[in-house]
């Protein structure tokens, strides 16, 4: 049928031991076994979708009756010609497209040659080893001015802007490296954590290895910024605060980034070092289960990662604990104490400003932004509480109209 032909099918590597294939249709992905392939190839093969559907019934040697094929059907396939499904989970709270993919194409095929492997060893092997030698050698590595200005402030933000943009180059350049189209670039927030992104969808065509290189690519093209902050720094005597702020800045960014836990890169990497696309979902999937299991309540479907190789489902399964654990450390202590703390020092900090005004004083530069940071980082998590239970509250509103 014309209607399934626009689907196009690709092989996904994986570390599931049955074959594993992504279904793609208008920048939307799913994931698929060999059966549901041989479904549509037999959809794709008829002019008539009932003839299809008898045709497929009938090759499954009774496996499958027509009606629990047009069941499947009209449940999992349709939608996706139709544009919904479930192929691509909604990662940020906000979302929007900065600059499109054509703003960038000309940027990102130049930037495609970074990625030859000699520079790229090179490049990572000095910046990575000037950078730690930087950690142990450095003097007063953690001491922090506390006469920041405005300016200072501003300055920081600018350089991390430019630092993240460049930082998406990296992604959209190995896109083109590796034979992929990319999409834009955006902003988005991620759960407390405003962001930017590029719609790097299209690697799950892609080998694993290849996976890999386009999520290491934006830490990668910042080393080029890390090793020229670290030529700055060395260059004036070992002794420029501002070099050494940025460096650390980086280095911190590095670890935020890296994190396996947050859906940024490293949960990427993380997937596809060990094979398995959706990790969250497919984690918790797990401990539910096991849950149910100790229970000893209805299992309900074996979880996804049961069907991996063993070495896999080991290295899962403590991905799946330790995962679990994080998140329940930073909902369930890490934003309570932020509250917390609040409560206790804003409102002092909130009359101290109130003091210097009403006197006619300039207020200390240092209360003025603990008090924006504060209010900031407040409002952010007061969106994301919104944003996450707004689908619920539709959910709500939906069952209750019914």
């Amino acid at each position: 049928m014309a209607a399934y032909t626009d689907i196009e099918v690709s092989e996904l590597e994986s570390s599931a031991k049955g074959a594993r294939y992504v279904l793609s249709h208008g920048g939307r992905h799913y994931e698929a076994n060999a059966t549901v392939v041989e479904l549509l190839r037999t959809l794709q093969s008829h002019a008539d979708e009932t003839e299809a559907i008898a045709d497929y019934a009938a090759r499954s040697g009774g496996r499958y009756s027509p009606d629990e094929v047009e069941a499947f059907v009209a449940q999992r396939l349709r939608p996706i010609v139709a544009g919904g499904g479930a192929g691509k989970s909604r990662q940020f709270l906000y979302e929007r497209e900065l600059l499109p993919a054509r703003a960038i194409d000309r940027l990102s095929d130049a930037l495609a040659v970074m990625f030859t492997p000699w520079v790229m060893a090179v490049t990572v092997t000095l910046a990575l080893g000037a950078d730690l030698w930087f950690m142990l050698t450095a003097d007063n590595l953690l001491r922090v001015d506390g006469g920041v200005s405005i300016y200072g402030v501003a300055g920081l933000m600018v350089f991390m802007c430019a630092s993240s943009m460049l930082h998406e180059l990296g992604h959209a350049a190995a896109c083109k490296r590796m034979g992929v189209a990319h999409g834009g670039i955006g902003f988005g927030m991620y759960l407390t954590f405003p962001v930017f992104y590029t719609d790097v969808s299209r690697v799950w065509r892609l080998p694993r290895r290849k996976r890999l290189v386009v999520n290491l690519a934006g830490v990668y093209f910042q080393c080029f910024i890390l090793a020229g902050l670290l030529v700055w720094y060395y260059a004036g005597g070992a002794s420029d605060d501002v070099a050494r702020y940025l460096i650390l800045t980086m280095n911190l960014g590095f670890v935020l980034t890296l994190n396996p836990f947050f859906r940024f890169d490293g949960y990427w990497i993380a997937s596809d070092a060990l094979g398995v696309p959706n990790l969250r979902q497919r984690s918790r999937e797990l401990i539910g289960w096991a849950w149910r299991r100790l229970r000893r309540k209805p299992e309900g479907t074996r979880p996804y990662l049961l069907g991996l190789s063993r070495g896999a489902k080991w290295l899962m399964g403590v991905y799946a604990v330790a995962v679990n654990a994080f998140m329940g450390f930073y909902f369930f202590y890490a934003l309570p104490m932020f509250l917390w703390s609040f409560a206790q020092s804003f409102p002092a900090e909130a009359e101290r400003l109130i003091i210097y005004l009403g006197n006619g004083m300039t207020p200390p530069f240092s209360l003025l932004r603990n008090i924006v940071m504060q209010l900031l980082f407040l409002a952010m998590i007061g969106y994301m509480i919104w944003g996450l239970s707004r689908p619920l509250w539709k959910k709500y509103a939906g069952s209750r109209g019914k």
